[in-house]
């Protein structure tokens, strides 16, 4: 059961990481673009820890 939930928490972080990179290439705006930067790559650290979990 656990190894399910840690396989979701992955594939959510590996999604919203790859969505806010989609839409850092779209951003026009400077600052915007350096928020979702922060967040691509938050989500992308998550999703690496997440698969060395499983």
């Amino acid at each position: 059961m656990l190894k399910i939930f840690i396989r979701g928490k992955y594939y959510y972080h590996l999604f919203q990481h790859h969505h806010h990179e989609l839409l850092q290439q779209d951003c026009l705006d400077y600052a915007l673009r350096m928020k979702l930067k922060v967040k691509a790559t938050y989500h992308n650290s998550k999703a690496v820890e997440m698969g060395l979990r499983m």
